[in-house]
């Protein structure tokens, strides 16, 4: 399946930067490694946060099997050997971070962003069209964003983009090396997950 998905949902990036989003300005200085169309449908009523309800079943789901949840497990423990992906405690705001870049930009406060909790990617914001969350480690400092966008009278798609940073050398030489695992395998297994759940979720509601 990963390689008829592929051409159908991973867009050029143009599509992405033309739409009104707050990550623009607040990512200048981030690389846009790549951008998705999830193939899904959303009518004017669906929300983002609806959409992210389903996106967050199917990405836990996506973790626990099939080639995509292997490479995952794998990551993690090379990870936890080399020590790239030590967590700083997110019980203030971190200078550097996306999180500490946004409060400051926006005149916000810890207690008014997000709740961190202790998942791999750190919520940034959540607008009533966008999801913004970032990841750091030793390897990289990288970003998700979700955005619900027009696709036609009356309809919303989601885009899915994809932002980093790498550190150093050896952060290029990081993404690069999984670049060919993140485009032909994790990403592919996701829109499929995503899709599937999207669909059993608007099936359930018949």
């Amino acid at each position: 399946m990963a390689n008829v998905i592929y051409p159908r949902t991973k867009i050029d990036e143009h599509e992405h930067r033309i739409q009104p989003l707050r990550v623009h300005t607040l990512l200048s200085d981030f690389e846009l490694e790549d951008v998705w169309r999830i193939p899904v449908n959303l009518a004017s009523t669906h929300s983002l946060q609806l959409f992210m309800d389903q996106f967050a079943k199917a990405n836990a789901q996506l973790m626990d099997s099939g080639m995509a949840g292997l490479l995952f497990r794998i990551r993690f423990v090379i990870g936890r050997l080399f020590k790239w992906d030590e967590k700083q405690l997110q019980d203030h705001l971190i200078p550097g971070s996306i999180r500490f870049r946004y409060a400051q930009q926006e005149s916000l406060t810890y207690d008014d962003l997000p709740d961190p909790r202790s998942g791999i990617f750190n919520p940034v914001y959540k607008l009533e069209n966008e999801f913004l969350s970032e990841i750091e480690n030793r390897t990289v400092h990288g970003a998700l964003h979700i955005s619900r966008v027009p696709s036609g009278q009356g309809t919303w798609t989601i885009h899915m983009a994809v932002y980093v940073r790498p550190k150093g050398g050896f952060g290029k030489l990081y993404m690069l090396f999984i670049k060919p695992f993140r485009v032909w395998i994790v990403y592919p297994s996701l829109m499929n997950a995503v899709r599937k759940n999207w669909e059993a979720y608007l099936r359930s509601l018949k």
